[in-house]
C-alpha cells in the first residue's frame, strides 16, 4: 500500500507556488523505498514537500526490505520506480530484467560523517579485518553492495574475507543479532545505526574502502514505463533532482518526515548522520562500487556505467544540474 503524508502536512513547510495541477492531471507513480532508510528516502521528502506535484507527479512510497524486492515489484510490474544499490542493479541488468537507471540516490564522501558502518556488538573485542577471518557478517542483500563493501575492508585492515560467512538479514534485525552473539558483525545503516547505539559499536567505515567518493545506490524504473511514459520519467528526474536539492539542505523538516513513520523520536533523528544526494550521475561515481563488486565476484564480467549514463540522458535533457 502507498504511503500518504496528509498527516504529516502540519510538519512540513511546502515551498513557495500553488499547485498548478489537480489531483485528476497528475501521472501516478509507485516508487520503492528501503525501509524508510534515510539513504533511500528521496521521494518521501519530494512529496512531503510537493514538488512531485509541483512537476505533475502524484507518487506513492512504499517500503521493501532490500534492492532485491524492490526490482522483483518493478519486473512484475507493482512499482514503476524504487531504490537498488549499484551492485544489484547491474546484476538485474545482467540477467536481462528490463530495468533502466535513471537518477542517483545517496553519495558516499569520506569528508563526511558515513551514515552506514561495519558494526560489532558494543564491547566486543574485534578491532581488524584480521579478527573477522571465519566469522559471520550481516548484510541486508546476498551479494550486494553492503557485502562487497564489507569485503574490501576486512581485506584492506589484514584479513581474508574468503573466509567470511556473509548473513542476510535485515536492518531492524541485526543489533538483536550482535547482542545475542548469532553474528560477529553487521554493516548497518541509519536510523538504526543510532537507535541501537547502545547495543553496537563501529569497527570500520567499510565505505571509504570503496572510494573517497561514490555513488551509494541509484533509482532505477521499468523500461517499459519509461518507454510508454517518457515525459513522466523526465518529470521524475526533475522531480528528483529538485528533492536532492532540497533535502541536503533541509535536515529539520525531513527528519519530520521520515521520523514518525520510523517510529524513531526528533532528537534521535537530529543526532544520526544524514544522507546526502546525488545530484549527478556519471561514470566516475557510480564505477568504483561496481569495480570492487568484480573483484569480488558478485559481478562475473567487468560493467561499465557509462551505458546507465547514456540510457538515463534522454530523461535528464534540459536539466539544470
Amino acid at each position: 500500500m502507498g504511503i500518504r503524508l496528509a498527516a504529516l502536512a502540519a510538519f512540513i513547510v511546502v515551498a513557495a507556488g500553488p499547485a498548478t495541477l489537480g489531483a485528476q492531471d497528475l501521472a501516478t507513480v509507485r516508487v520503492g523505498d528501503l525501509g524508510y532508510s534515510d539513504a533511500s528516502s528521496e521521494a518521501l521528502y519530494g512529496e512531503a514537500a510537493g514538488i512531485f506535484r509541483r512537476n505533475g507527479i502524484d507518487v506513492k512510497v512504499t517500503p521493501l526490505n532490500g534492492g532485491g524486492a524492490i526490482i522483483a515489484a518493478i519486473a512484475g510490474g507493482s512499482l514503476e520506480v524504487g531504490f537498488s544499490n549499484n551492485v544489484s542493479a547491474a546484476q538485474a541488468i545482467s540477467r536481462g530484467i528490463p530495468i533502466i537507471v535513471l537518477a542517483p540516490a545517496a553519495v558516499y564522501s569520506s569528508a563526511e560523517a558515513p551514515d552506514t558502518l561495519l558494526v560489532k556488538a558494543r564491547g566486543s573485542k574485534l578491532k581488524t579485518g584480521a579478527d573477522l577471518n571465519g566469522k559471520i557478517v550481516a548484510v541486508t542483500t546476498l551479494g550486494g553492495g553492503l557485502q562487497s563493501s564489507a569485503a574490501a575492508w576486512i581485506d584492506k585492515n589484514g584479513g581474508d574475507s574468503k573466509t567470511i560467512h556473509f548473513l542476510e538479514l535485515p536492518f531492524t534485525e541485526m543489533a538483536a543479532a550482535l547482542k545475542a552473539g548469532r553474528i560477529d558483525a553487521a554493516m548497518l545503516a541509519e536510523p538504526v545505526l543510532t537507535t541501537d547505539r547502545a547495543d553496537v559499536e563501529r569497527l570500520g567505515d567499510a565505505f571509504g574502502a570503496i572510494a573517497p567518493q561514490w555513488t551509494l545506490g541509484v533509482f532505477v524504473a521499468s523500461k517499459a514505463w519509461v518507454t510508454a511514459n517518457p515525459d513522466v520519467a523526465r518529470r521524475f528526474v526533475k522531480a528528483m533532482l529538485e528533492t536532492a536539492r532540497y533535502a541536503n539542505s533541509h535536515h529539520a523538516e525531513t527528519a519530520k518526515v521520515v521520523a514518525p513513520l520510523a517510529n524513531i523520536d526528533l532528537r534521535t533523528y537530529g543526532a544520526m548522520a544524514r544522507s546526502r544526494y546525488g545530484e549527478t550521475l556519471t561514470v566516475t561515481q557510480l564505477q568504483p562500487s561496481l569495480d570492487v563488486a568484480l573483484k569480488y565476484g558478485q559481478l562475473k564480467a567487468p560493467y561499465d556505467s557509462a551505458q546507465w549514463v547514456t540510457d538515463a540522458q534522454p530523461y535528464w535533457r534540459g536539466l539544470k544540474r
